[in-house]
């Protein structure tokens, strides 16, 4: 059981995982693709038709374009009059004034019961005829409710009969002046047919909104009469508030029936304009596109559209999702065959899966947003190719970017117009980004985008005669891409890294700074070590770059490859001064020790979070080697060593996997042994090199990485040149030549 659960695989390289997630990704990009697909990538007006002549397979009716369509819809609209209807209830029907009367009376009332409650005040409560409960009700029951200051301006100033008829006659008398024109319910100002439609005795009749007056129109006449009548501004307010309880309008707004008739009438608007019939040519080849052939395409495209049924919608599914899987299953191939340490990490494949998936959403959106600008130019193209030559290589990026172009063509329906402006653009920034030296570089890319992109709108616009405004426009999208890619890439790279651990030639330019704390600590505890590891560095670093390995990884690899020889420093020779603390051990117990430090700088690389391409130099840069020379010792104070022991001799492991891996390996024998010839010379040097090549070479160190024998003539040059440069021979100054210049003085 225990066998079983060790053999089960990761995630990382669970085969299961790989093929979910592209089936994921199919799934998703299909899912993406539009309701329709178009008859041709895009057709604008001015573009010259390049494929075949197309022939209706059908007759089908010309649709206008949706702005000449609305625009007849809201011309038909206008002139539909709003429809009221009248009121019996009407401020012209004089039964309003027997109410007012009424309202009087009670207010009378009201005053004369406010007059006795005042008066009884003073009595015992007993001895009261009155209470205030009684006036709050007498004022409750009234139409109109007054307030507290509203109430002491009518008892102040209406305290008399001759005085409250006086005000009652007033209001009456505004009330009628009104009556000279009807009043509707609704604002005049939201009415732009200039006349309205009523029903009287069942026949359709109409008045001019000049001939009426709506809510706001009384209001200001009542206020204006009111306020130049009454010199009391309370009682004016009073008896505005009075005269608009018993405004009753004359038409009332008929809201559903004015919407029937607006509806009648815009399906009465006609869609189409003309037919093409079976048979008909819509378009000729090399024929510019006018806008009634346009409208032609389109009409073809709409009823092509709705005449799919079910069968035909899954069939047209079932050829997407194909053709997704065929643009998945080609990425799949190149990096099975050609980036196989890519293909067998789920993490690096999500990464790919995500980047692919995001300029897919990004050319669905394009499609939801309906304007009419060349959005397409600000499907951030750029961003992916600068996101996978950093994180992964320049041929990989090339070679993705191809499919992902076509990819957001097909998601945008089929528009392959964009795919050459977006490869341009694309494969430009890739060499801006190829060898990237720091992070601010990526905003340098923004020149190379633009470039890519307006050099190929202008070959396909001067190519197709298409219009220059078009152009232009194209062109400032092109540039707010160019603008923002770099941003965006710079945001999203920081993600990967972070979320997923990617380990950037970007990660690793910043871990050769020798301010980092690990590489701070191997220079002060074991200065020897450090001095040895700059040294490889600069072995490992120029023989990458002839065999065209990675130099920037070769060259960190070295920095952190014995960082375990912090812990106990003092056991390795190159930072020794006096005494060597191996004397005092037996063979086995100081191998013991020598090995320890992969280990123990395993520990402290995972401490400090490096990233796994660091980490895999501290054991394969000793592979399975033998520590040879306590092994010999063994072997000359026991006599025969049993061989079955040896291991205890020997490094864990494992070999070299990768070229950098292989050439540091070859650079830390290298240094370590060239180091100690006396008067080196470039022949003693190159014998010397050459030994510790083939040892490593004969057995089989090199076995497991990717290093050819042409590889290993080029890194055996490239060390022989770099550490003659070291071991360069300087002048010998006379030991005695300042004292013989004392003498002459």
């Amino acid at each position: 059981m225990a066998q079983l659960k060790k053999n089960k695989p990761s995630f990382k390289s669970d085969k299961t995982v790989r093929f979910f997630l592209g089936l994921l990704t199919v799934i998703l990009i299909t899912a993406m693709f539009p309701k329709y697909e178009t008859i041709e990538a895009d057709y604008t007006v001015g573009m010259v038709w390049s494929k075949e002549d197309l022939i209706a397979p059908f007759s089908f009716p010309i649709y206008k374009s949706e702005s000449v369509y609305g625009k007849e819809v809201d011309e038909a609209k206008n002139k539909v009059l709003p429809v009221f209807n009248v009121n019996p209830n009407s401020t012209s029907d004089q039964n309003w004034l027997d109410t007012l009367n009424v309202l009087f009376s009670q207010i009378q009332k009201v005053i004369d019961y406010e007059s006795e409650f005042e008066k009884e005040k003073s009595l015992p409560e007993e001895k009261r005829t009155t209470s205030e409960q009684i006036l709050n009700n007498l004022k409750s029951d009234l139409r109109v409710s007054f307030t507290e200051a509203e109430w002491n301006s009518i008892t102040g100033n209406l305290n008399s009969q001759q005085a409250l008829d006086a005000f009652r006659k007033k209001i009456i008398q505004s009330l009628n002046q009104l009556n000279d024109k009807k009043i509707i319910d609704i604002p005049k100002s939201g009415i732009s047919t200039g006349k309205i439609a009523y029903f009287k005795n069942k026949i359709e009749e109409t008045i001019d909104v000049n001939d009426v007056r709506d809510g706001l129109e009384t209001d200001r006449i009542l206020t204006n009469d009111f306020d130049s009548f009454f010199r009391n501004q309370e009682l004016a307010s009073v008896s505005l508030k009075i005269a608009k309880s018993f405004i009753f309008p004359d038409f009332v707004y008929d809201k559903n029936e004015t919407e029937k008739i607006l509806y009648s009438v815009t399906e009465a608007v006609p869609k189409t304009f003309g037919l093409v019939r079976e048979n008909e040519r819509i378009v000729s080849k090399h024929e510019p596109i006018n806008e009634v052939t346009k409208l032609k395409l389109e009409s073809y495209k709409r009823v092509r559209n709705e005449q799919i049924g079910n069968t035909d919608f899954i069939l047209q599914q079932l050829g997407r999702f194909l053709f997704v899987a065929l643009m998945v299953f080609l990425i799949g191939i190149f990096l099975f065959k050609m980036r196989s340490r890519v293909f067998d990490d789920n993490f690096k494949l999500i990464i790919i899966a995500s980047v692919i998936l995001l300029q897919c959403l990004f050319s669905y959106l394009s499609l939801q947003l309906k304007v009419n600008f060349p959005i397409e130019y600000v499907i951030f193209v750029p961003v992916a190719a600068m996101l996978l030559t950093i994180i992964f290589d320049s041929r990989l990026a090339v070679y993705i970017i191809i499919i992902i172009c076509i990819l957001v063509s097909a998601v945008r329906g089929g528009d392959y117009d964009i795919l050459i402006p977006n490869f341009c653009a694309s494969v430009l920034v890739v060499y801006s980004v190829r060898d990237i030296k720091n992070r601010s570089q990526i905003f340098v890319s923004m020149i190379y985008i633009f470039a890519g992109y307006f050099a190929a709108i202008l070959a396909i616009g001067l190519e197709r005669y298409e219009d220059v405004g078009m152009m232009k426009s194209q062109v400032f999208f092109a540039a707010l891409n160019s603008l923002l890619s770099p941003i965006l890439a710079y945001g999203l790279l920081i993600f990967y890294e972070r979320v997923f651990r990617v380990a950037t030639d970007l990660v690793f330019l910043e871990l050769s700074d020798f301010n980092n704390p690990l590489l701070r600590d191997l220079s002060s505890k074991a200065p020897g070590t450090f001095h040895h590891s700059i040294i490889m560095g600069n072995l490992s670093e120029q023989a990458a770059k002839e065999i065209g390995a990675n130099q920037i990884l070769a060259r960190v690899g070295c920095y952190y490859h014995d960082i375990g020889k912090i812990l106990n420093p003092d056991y390795y020779v190159e930072n020794q001064m006096d005494s060597n603390k191996h004397d005092d051990l037996n063979p086995s117990l100081s191998a013991k020790m020598i090995i320890s430090h992969v280990r123990n700088g395993i520990k402290l690389a995972e401490k400090y979070r490096l990233p796994k391409e660091i980490i895999d130099f501290i054991p394969m840069h000793h592979g399975t080697n033998l520590v040879s020379y306590f092994y010999e010792k063994a072997r000359t104070d026991d006599g025969e060593v049993d061989t079955t022991h040896e291991y205890i001799y020997r490094y864990p492991g494992p070999k070299p996997q990768t070229k950098e891996t292989g050439i540091v390996m070859l650079a830390d024998s290298t240094e370590a042994a060239t180091r100690s010839i006396e008067d080196p010379t470039p022949a003693k040097l190159e014998t010397q090199i050459s030994e510790i090549i083939k040892a490593r070479f004969l057995d089989g160190e090199l076995d497991e990485c990717d290093l050819t024998l042409k590889d290993l003539i080029k890194i055996k040059q490239s060390f022989l040149k770099t550490i003659v440069g070291i071991h360069h021979h300087r002048i010998k100054y006379p030991e005695n030549i300042e004292s013989e210049e004392e003498n002459v003085s």
